[in-house]
């Protein structure tokens, strides 16, 4: 099956539609992950929250105080630091998980691109090849 030269660009631009639209259909899920990670992770922190003010709020009912309040508030502090810091370590594990993915799929999408800049150079010699036998028999 021989191509004209001019099927040459369409084709390339074919290549570079299909790399882009493959591009934006994972970028939409990496999207969507990070934005399910978000709202899961901000609903436990918040449903922490809760819990901790509950907590503070039933220790200074039973030592209604200045002793009492003073302790409860160390105890709320103390544990919201906790929970922002757990977050922290959730966050960077999820980046982390996330950049790997993004990793792998870059190092696949560049041997798929290196693979089609191989057969294309091969056809491209291959149509040189049969061009310059052609110039030499019309020369002959």
């Amino acid at each position: 099956m021989q191509t004209s030269h001019s099927d040459m660009p369409h084709d390339a631009i074919e290549a570079l539609r299909q790399s882009v639209e493959k591009t934006l259909d994972q970028n939409r899920v990496l999207l969507g992950e990070i934005a399910h990670f978000t709202k899961c992770e901000s609903m436990r922190v918040a449903q922490r929250n809760l819990e901790h003010a509950n907590h503070a709020f039933a220790h200074f009912d039973e030592r209604r105080d200045l002793a009492g309040l003073i302790e409860a508030q160390q105890k709320w502090v103390k544990e919201m630091m906790q929970d922002y810091a757990s977050q922290s370590l959730h966050y960077a594990e999820m980046f982390r998980s996330l950049s790997q993915g993004v990793r792998r799929q870059a190092e696949h999408a560049a041997s798929e691109f290196a693979a089609e800049g191989e057969e294309s150079a091969k056809e491209f010699g291959k149509k040189g090849e049969a061009m310059a036998h052609e110039a030499q028999r019309a020369a002959e």
